[in-house]
């Protein structure tokens, strides 16, 4: 039955047609242990990624790291580590119409931590590397280029006397205050150095204006008479488990004349319970556009959606509530024109004036992603495809935003099981972003520059994709996929194996009333075909929004394949799939599986179980100890090109296999003794007081398999569940 279940999906409204609409066209896993802060493109299309690197899996030492690339071909171009010293990561980039690469970053390789600005040529090498603050500790996390190639850099000082300038904008005490300076072209020579002004975020006009925008701690932050708002509300947040209360973050904008001395207006941009900033554009009118994600209390020109459906657990102790938004101010700071519930991550102008973000949602507190499932951005989007505080936690999006009026144009959807977005880039219609994630469980698309596939897919590393928001509007019918997902757990996919199940939700993908297959080599059903660069995919249900199926046996050597769903002869945009040995994962019962609460701060995944006599496992069903219950697995079955050894499994300690059997060319059934006496370390056994005799049980499975031809052993997990038991 769990074959082709079928999920009760929300009914949700579709964006307004329009000539064109935004298509996913590059998605990929890029390079493991790579973070991108930052990204940026030049005029020949090139993509730029600026983060930090891991050069000792031990320590887990970091490096700053440029990478340039070219997308059309597959190709790096250049990648570039910058002093080679650990403890140091690149924050922000920006590039001259040249191609040469000035980055700002943060060295803590020596006794302090020191921000520094650097530039590299078009071919990778760097040109100077200089150290700013003197010997004050600070971080640089902004960067941006003046018309005759000055260089602005912003950040924070972390000690009390970072160094400025006479005539420029100074405070007394600089710690944990901003801090912008300009540095003359060659990298060398300060013109002026601000204090108590600067962000994370940095643009111009065309008269030379600095415009800066961040987060700040303190409510003395400076504000200039007129401002939209003049005051920073004063309250605190939590910290270490809320045994500590610090002031809370609140957003500011704020515009320097050309010397960095004459604050044109600074004001407050802020909620009553917290606002982080992530983003700044400037028009050629002189308008800010602001994003970020906001507590309580933003100024919203609409009704912004309500937070839910959970509160957000924070790891830190504190719950927290966000939303997105993207707000634009007039010229004079005076005049909020717009705030929107959108983005959050990175903002973006075309020369036609219109707005593009990038945002979010997911299980993270501030500055993270909002916890919310009725964003209007998202209100197309399946909700099996969203963040479910269980296997899916963080998802990406991007958004087109009317620069007038602040309405929603087009939304286009990227997913991800933990996808974190730091920055995107802009060139032409395309929307390039970056980010980084804790899995290779997100969309790929056919001829990305992709890293052979993880033989452990819990290896974080860089994501890198692209919207086009010129694309035609496909044809009334034509089927679109939100999300590829696991069919035994519902969690994202990445590499899959052979003969794994998988699930696509989205939209016309069928007929309106499910149909499933009778039996398990249909490979066309109600029109419906699923095909894996020639190859038809077994389809097991499909509707107008779900389409069950079975990766095929695909040609042996097979490492990344095209798929693309057919309706009646119309075709979805391509997506790719990475293929791996195997991808084992325990069959869950979502009806009982717990997602994060306030109450309950990790998930509880329930195993989808027989007992010995055959009825579902559940808190009113519990197995006995010392009997037998049975649980299902997907994606053991190995390439089936190639002759394998035997399969074996075992469990958590505790345990016993007793056998395990192909119940269809998909799933094995293993079945378990459960042991006669209950762990007395908690390990194996949880029997919270006041429930005995009802107990859970936590389980894991492990799989090994061997290649005859081969020297190495593949093995895995194929994740934790929880069952039932009775004493």
């Amino acid at each position: 039955m769990f074959l082709i279940r079928a999920l009760t999906l929300c009914a949700c409204a579709g964006l307004t047609a329009a000539a064109t609409a935004p298509a996913l066209t590059y998605s990929t896993y890029l390079r493991d242990a790579f973070t991108p802060n930052a990204i940026a493109m030049d005029s020949a299309g090139n993509v730029y990624l600026a983060g930090s690197a891991v050069i000792d899996p031990v320590t887990q030492g970091k490096v700053g790291f440029v990478a340039k690339l070219n997308p059309q071909t597959g190709q790096y171009l250049y990648q570039s580590i910058l002093n080679g010293q650990a403890n140091q990561v690149v924050n922000a980039i920006v590039l001259d119409a040249a191609g040469d690469a000035y980055v700002a970053g943060t060295d803590s390789s020596q006794d302090i931590q020191q921000s520094f600005v650097a530039k590299i040529d078009p071919n990778g090498d760097i040109l100077f590397l200089t150290p700013l603050g003197g010997s004050q500790a600070s971080q640089a996390l902004a960067i941006a280029l003046a018309a005759k190639g000055q260089i602005l850099v912003s950040g924070m000082s972390l000690g009390p006397s970072f160094p400025s300038t006479a005539g420029a904008y100074s405070v007394a005490d600089t710690t944990n205050r901003p801090y912008l300076m300009e540095l003359a072209a060659a990298g060398t020579g300060v013109i002026f150095s601000a204090t108590g002004i600067g962000g994370n975020a940095i643009a111009l006009d065309s008269g030379g204006n600095i415009y800066v925008a961040g987060t700040t701690n303190h409510v003395d932050y400076p504000t200039t008479p007129g401002a939209y708002q003049t005051t920073f509300p004063a309250f605190n947040s939590c910290s270490v488990l809320c045994h500590l209360l610090l002031p809370g973050a609140n957003q500011y904008v704020t515009k320097v004349d050309p010397t960095g001395s004459t604050l044109i207006y600074s004001t407050a941009l802020t909620g009553t319970s917290g606002t982080n900033n992530a983003g700044l554009a400037v028009d050629a009118a002189g308008d800010a556009y602001v994003t970020g994600y906001a507590g309580d209390g933003y100024p919203y020109t609409v009704t912004p959606p309500s937070i839910g459906p959970l509160p957000l657990y924070d790891s830190d102790g504190g719950f927290i509530a966000a939303l997105p938004f993207v707000s634009r101010l007039d010229p004079t700071g005076a005049k909020l024109l717009f705030s929107v519930p959108v983005g959050g991550a990175g903002v973006q102008l075309d020369s036609a004036g219109e707005v593009y973000v990038g945002g979010g949602i997911g299980s993270e507190p501030l500055p993270g992603y909002a916890m919310t499932a009725n964003l209007p951005a998202l209100a197309a989007v399946p909700s099996a495809c969203l963040p479910n505080q269980l296997l899916i936690t963080n998802s990406a999006y991007v958004a087109q935003v009317d620069g007038v009026s602040g309405n929603l144009l087009s939304t286009q959807f990227i997913g991800g099981d933990a996808l974190t977005i730091s920055g995107v880039a802009l060139s032409g219609s395309v929307l390039w972003v970056a980010g980084a994630t804790d899995y290779p469980d997100l969309p790929f698309t056919p001829n990305a520059l992709t890293v052979p596939v993880p033989g452990n897919r819990y290896v974080p590393g860089a994501y890198l994709g692209a919207v086009d928001f010129s694309q035609p509007q496909p044809a009334a019918g034509t089927p679109q996929i939100s999300c590829v997902l696991d069919g035994a757990n519902l969690a994202a996919v990445g590499p899959v194996a052979y003969l794994q199940l998988l699930t696509i939700f989205g939209s016309g993908l069928g007929p309106a009333t499910g149909v499933a297959a009778t039996d398990n080599s249909t490979t066309r059903l109600a029109g419906v075909e699923v095909d894996f660069g020639g190859t038809p995919a077994p389809l097991l249900y499909v509707s107008s929004n779900q389409i069950n199926f079975a990766v095929p046996a695909l040609t042996p050597l097979t490492t990344i394949s095209p798929i693309q769903v057919t309706v009646a002869g119309a075709g979805s945009s391509p997506r790719a799939l990475p293929i791996t040995a195997a991808d084992a994962s325990l069959f869950l019962n979502y009806s009982l599986s717990l997602p994060v609460t306030t109450a309950n701060p990790l998930a509880d995944f329930i195993a989808f179980a027989l007992n010995a006599d055959g009825s579902i496992n559940a808190p009113a069903n519990p197995a006995p100890l010392g009997s037998t219950i049975s649980v299902f697995v997907n994606g053991l079955v190995t390439d089936p090109n190639v002759s394998t050894g035997p399969l074996q499994i075992t469990v958590t300690p505790g345990w016993t296999v007793s056998s395990f059997q192909q119940m269809t060319p998909y799933v094995y059934q293993v079945n378990l003794q459960v042991p006669a006496v209950l762990a007395a370390d908690g390990y194996s056994f949880s029997c919270p007081p006041g429930q005995a005799p009802l107990c859970t049980a936590g389980l894991t499975l492990y799989y090994t398999f061997g290649w005859p031809n081969w020297t190495a052993i593949n093995s895995g997990s194929s994740g934790s569940a929880t069952v039932y038991v009775k004493q």
